[in-house]
């Protein structure tokens, strides 16, 4: 399987939001401050492909810190779950 990708600190800071997929899994990220919070995270959405996200189900969400460490846990949680869904579909 290969890596996840995503944009610089800076594409988030500047208030872009991100699609991308690896393998059947497909995602959605946006940066957000949730009410009541001082801190802008990045908040993520998963869903099984092909189809878009509005023709889907979301199956996993999570929101990680908008810093390089939140960063490295984001790409490394979709990571994680693409490969779950891969299993998934293709049980050995």
């Amino acid at each position: 399987m290969n890596t996840i990708e995503i944009p610089t600190l800076l594409f988030w800071e500047n208030g872009n939001s991100w699609y991308g997929s690896l393998g059947g899994a497909r995602f959605f990220i946006k940066p957000e401050t949730p009410e009541g919070a001082e801190e802008t995270q990045l908040t993520v959405q998963l869903w099984r492909g092909p189809l878009a996200m509005d023709r889907s189900e979301v199956i996993a969400s999570a929101a990680f810190p908008m810093t390089e460490e939140g960063l490295a846990q984001t790409a490394a949680w979709l990571k994680k779950q693409a490969e779950e869904l891969s299993r998934e579909a293709f049980p050995i």
